[in-house]
């Protein structure tokens, strides 16, 4: 064992400055609403999960207690088995804590290398075999940017573009894309566009581990990090399908990460490129307006105590008016380029009356009177399409009030048929959209006679997210770092505004991906317990290595010195960089008694 001293070794919260009455404030909510959320979602994980089926002519059903739809998307609540669910989530939890202490001596540059030709590979191989082309709403987004590529701008006169002009955001990423493919390669199909995809979840990979890396110092949790985002499955399946989705998070997800480092070093060029992102984000799916609310709330709250009042409210402006504008700035390029003029959108308003409203799938899913009809029921007139809204939300507020069974039910159905879908549309996605040409054996197996085997295990895996994000937030109540729930407000965002607005399964990914990312905080943070619990057993000691654990710094404590980081003055960057490179050194020669790099 390595001879440290006593400051150097215990965790001693009073030796650390606390934040600002403030940041904990804000600390505490949110860690209280996600502890909220994510204890009824654990426990409704294990004892519930959500189907996404297909459900042919002759299976289906209507009776006084359920009804199962004959349709392409049906949404199934199924009961599980909470003994043999919780047998597997122990399992996992012990195999992370057996992987916990073992993972050392890995840089942080062969992590990204890893993580990124890992996914890339697993990706690639998956798209291949799936061979699954546009459909519906993906094929209107990718179909009118080839055609826009070819300066063909005829699919501008469709009513979709009129109700839904928002996607021209990504139409116009994806025309970009095309047209910088073409310079390289004749396009014959729109397959690559999906390879793109693949090579924005790695990267996104990358930005999850670049920011634990930048909140905590416990080198632990950015190592399980990449072994969580390794056995994930879904969003390498997801990739397939061409909506916006993963795109948008890699922007949003490297918009949080340059944020952080403004934050914390005041470094106006990050601070730059994370307006980009975002501003690219939003107008690429309007919903990581979400991300950006989130980044904005941050940044206020630290404005405080950072006490850059000018730099943090040009941020916060810029942030703001930038990604504000960037899709109408969209929608009237345009509409300039094909001479038609869109006029009005469905408003927003009808989305939330939507969320409110009985579908045919499930509680608050797509319901097209609430969009489209009331919009053309109201001549196309965005204002009058908001005041039908607007009193259908009122009405329904109302009823939700005066029956309050009813609105549990509705609520509880809504919230679990998003999020306890542990799938998350993945699998779904490659069944019924069209082909480019027939599955490989890998996708037809995982799409059939395999498909129950695969969502068996992301079930398990979800489990074990949900249980390990919860543990993560009850630590933040305590970890006096704020910067550590930028990734759980996110989160809370997404949980907050798709129980008003319209719900479905795929649109949770992207937090999902978030969840897999913040996990290994939570992980790490009950191995500390466990670890100092059991520290006297000595074959529990050997089998997940206490002894090498004992003289280190506990995760939550690691978040808390992150924190401390962040206060530090202008003038003392070039050192402090200097100090982490010495430490880091450090811990490379006394990697047998700790595997932290406490940035100080």
């Amino acid at each position: 064992m390595l001879n440290q001293t006593k400051t150097e070794t215990k965790p001693q919260n009073s030796l650390l400055k606390e934040d600002n009455k403030f940041e904990a404030f804000a600390r505490i909510v949110i860690s209280v609403l996600m502890i909220g959320i994510m204890g009824l979602l654990s426990l409704a994980s294990l004892l519930h999960t959500t189907g996404m089926e297909i459900v042919h002519e002759g299976e289906g059903y209507d009776t006084i207690v359920n009804r199962l739809n004959v349709e392409l998307e049906s949404v199934i609540y199924y009961n599980d088995n909470l003994f043999a669910n919780l047998f597997f989530l122990v399992i996992c939890i012990l195999v992370c804590f057996v992987l916990i202490p073992r993972l050392k001596k890995i840089p942080l540059w062969a992590e990204i290398s890893f993580i990124g030709a890992w996914t890339i590979i697993l990706g690639m191989i998956w798209i291949n075999s799936s061979q699954t082309a546009p459909s519906e709403d993906s094929w209107r987004v990718t179909e009118a940017a080839w055609r826009f590529s070819k300066d063909n701008f005829d699919m501008m006169l469709e009513p979709y573009y009129k109700n839904y002009s928002y996607q021209l955001g990504y139409v116009f990423f994806n025309e970009m894309l095309i047209r910088l493919q073409g310079v390289f390669t004749e396009v014959e199909n729109l397959l690559f566009l999906e390879a793109y995809n693949v090579i924005f979840l790695a990267a996104t990979y990358i930005g999850i581990i670049l920011i634990n890396d930048r909140i905590f110092t416990d080198k632990r949790i950015r190592h399980l990090t990449v072994f969580l985002l390794a056995v994930s499955a879904q969003p390498i399946i997801f990739t397939v399908f061409l909506y916006g989705i993963i795109p948008g998070l890699m922007f949003a997800v490297y918009a949080i990460y340059f944020e952080i480092v403004y934050l914390q070093k005041n470094n106006i060029p990050c601070g730059i490129i994370s307006i980009f992102c975002i501003a690219i984000a939003v107008m690429i799916k309007s919903n990581y307006l979400i991300a950006l609310i989130a980044m904005l709330a941050i940044a206020f709250v630290k404005m405080f105590s950072r006490k850059k009042f000018i730099y943090d409210i040009i941020y916060i402006a810029c942030a703001a008016i930038i990604s504000m504008s960037i899709s109408p700035a969209v929608v009237n390029h345009y509409e300039k380029k094909s001479g038609v003029d869109l006029g009005d959108s469905v408003p927003y308003v009808s989305w939330i009356a939507m969320g409110m409203s009985e579908s045919h799938l499930a509680p608050g899913w797509y319901n097209y009177t609430k969009t489209v009809s009331n919009f053309e029921e109201n001549n196309f007139d965005a204002e009058e399409a908001s005041k039908d809204s607007v009193a259908y939300i009122k009405e329904r507020i109302k009823y939700f009030r005066e029956n309050p069974q009813y609105t549990n039910d509705f609520f509880y159905k809504k919230f679990v048929s998003q999020w306890n879908e542990t799938s998350y549309q993945s699998i779904w996605n490659n069944e019924v959209r069209y082909q480019f040409k027939d599955k490989g054996k890998l996708s037809a197996w995982v799409c059939g006679e395999g498909e129950n085997k695969v969502k068996d295990y992301m079930d398990i895996y979800a489990q074990l997210i949900f249980i390990a994000v919860l543990v993560g937030v009850v630590a933040c109540l305590r970890n006096k770092n704020l910067l550590s729930v930028i990734l759980p407000l996110n989160i809370l965002g997404g949980f907050l505004y798709h129980l008003l607005a319209e719900a479905k399964s795929q649109y949770a990914i992207p937090y999902f991906i978030l969840m897999m990312g913040f996990a290994a905080y939570g992980l790490c943070v009950a191995y500390d317990i466990f670890s100092k619990k059991y520290a006297e057993n000595s074959t529990l000691a050997r089998i997940f290595c206490f002894e090498s654990s004992v003289e280190t710094v506990p995760a939550a404590a690691a978040a808390e010195n992150t924190e401390k980081n962040t206060e530090s003055t202008e003038n003392e960057d070039e050192k402090i960089a200097d100090d982490s490179e010495d430490n880091e050194t450090d811990e490379e020669a006394d990697d047998d008694t700790s595997s932290y790099d406490v940035r100080v």
